[in-house]
């Protein structure tokens, strides 16, 4: 007889994985305490134990994540800016958006480009054959796999 097995949550579409995590949210199942502090994500999400770092290193596309979004924002504003004032561009207050956006946006985004990143993570990880959902097993059926 073959083990009764039940999926715990049921599996989220592409595009909301990737929702959940610019909202600092699991990405398998959109818990949100996962968050130690501002800039502590845990290890292991405590609702459905998805590991958010795959391996050591594992969040340097978070850290281009953040770059990206931080520097296209510095080049629309100062893109709007040159545009708007090409003769006589203010230099002193050109520099203070300039500080402004590239210190301040990447502390906000910090967060949300871990865990978007981490769905990116999720969602290659899903695509492997050998991925299972996690499912609530049968406790009287103590077959193993």
């Amino acid at each position: 007889m073959a083990p009764i097995v039940r999926p715990i949550l049921q599996e989220a579409s592409w595009p909301i994985v990737l929702l959940r995590g610019l909202r600092k949210r699991c990405p398998r199942c959109a818990e949100r305490r996962i968050w130690n502090g501002w800039f502590a994500l845990a290890t292991r999400c405590p609702r459905c134990l998805l590991r958010f770092e795959a391996e050591s290193g594992g969040f340097l596309g978070a850290m281009t994540l953040n770059y990206a979004v931080a520097i296209s924002a510095w080049a629309v504003m100062l893109g709007v800016v040159l545009a708007a004032t090409v003769p006589d561009v203010p230099v002193a207050p050109l520099l203070a958006a300039s500080v402004a956006i590239l210190v301040a946006l990447p502390l906000w985004f910090y967060p949300r480009s871990k865990t978007l990143w981490a769905a990116v993570e999720f969602l290659v990880l899903r695509s492997d054959p050998d991925y299972r959902t996690p499912a609530y097993r049968d406790p009287r059926t103590r077959e193993l796999e």
